[in-house]
């Protein structure tokens, strides 16, 4: 059974979507991580956890392409970064969902793996839901995976977000020979003084801000790298993937209840994408 939508023909597509199988759809980046990462950090790191997923799991899954650049304004006074306008990251991705369940998918999940997508990929699932047939949601990768996160990391919180002791443990386990290991330096952003609320928290805030990444760091990293092992790695990406497989097949055999309709007859206005 294939469970990668980009090798499937469309008879399979068919009973693929026949089979109430969870579109996956890896949403990421392209951006700076630091000196010592590739800028395809978050593609790869999203993209293997949601592929070997539907792996591992093909009766209840399907890996569609990956969406590779996302909105990053913040982070552009780096080289290497790609930023897509917010409104046509919306409409490009509410489009592919909308395509899923024009074809029949019932239930379709954004994985992401880029923070400033995260609230847009939200709205993008909200929209999926109120205007197709379909259910849709989004996790970001390193919330489901956060409780072994906080059992792997050594630094802790502070030692986690971008470019980090996390990131870079992953992408030692994904594509080690990549990881230039003389160039890992650690920076810790808060240290630059002012509330914690300012600066990047993985962990959660009260407060979301994001500034842009250079008044912040001066190497692009926020965290600490230098404990980062394959080992760990590993770790935390079974455990994310465990823990995606068990969040579709809820997902899939989710029973859905009827709509009701309160409104008084006649005085309701129209609604579609605009509204």
């Amino acid at each position: 059974m294939k469970h990668l939508f980009a090798e499937m023909t469309w008879e399979e597509v068919n009973d693929t979507a026949e089979a109430g199988r969870v579109v996956l759809i890896p949403v990421a980046a392209i951006e700076q991580h630091g000196p010592h990462l590739p800028v395809d950090t978050d593609n790869v790191i999203g993209g293997a956890i949601c592929n070997e997923a539907a792996r591992r799991k093909p009766d209840v899954l399907v890996c569609a392409p990956m969406v590779h650049y996302g909105w990053n304004e913040h982070n552009m006074d780096f080289p290497g970064t790609i930023s897509i306008r917010q409104e046509n990251f919306l409409n490009y991705c509410y489009d592919i969902g909308e395509s899923f369940a024009r074809q029949g998918f019932e239930r379709i999940l954004y994985v992401n793996s880029h923070g400033s997508n995260n609230p847009l990929c939200n709205l993008i699932a909200r929209r999926v839901t109120v205007y197709t047939t379909a259910l849709a949601a989004h996790v970001n990768w390193w919330e489901i995976a956060w409780p072994k996160v906080m059992e792997v990391v050594e630094g802790g919180p502070k030692a986690v977000d971008h470019g980090c002791e996390m990131e870079t443990s992953l992408y030692l386990y994904l594509n080690g020979n990549l990881v230039i290991k003389e160039k890992v330096v650690d920076e810790f952003p808060e240290d630059r003084g002012g509330p914690r609320w300012a600066y990047p928290n993985l962990g959660g805030t009260p407060v979301h801000f994001m500034n842009f990444w250079s008044r912040m760091s001066s190497t692009g990293v926020s965290g600490a790298p230098s404990l980062a092992t394959a080992e760990k790695g590993e770790r935390i990406f079974e455990y994310a993937v465990d823990t995606l497989i068990q969040i579709a097949s809820d997902f899939q055999a989710m029973t859905v209840q009827p709509r009701v309709d309160y409104k008084v007859a006649g005085r309701a206005r129209a609604s579609g994408p605009g509204r």
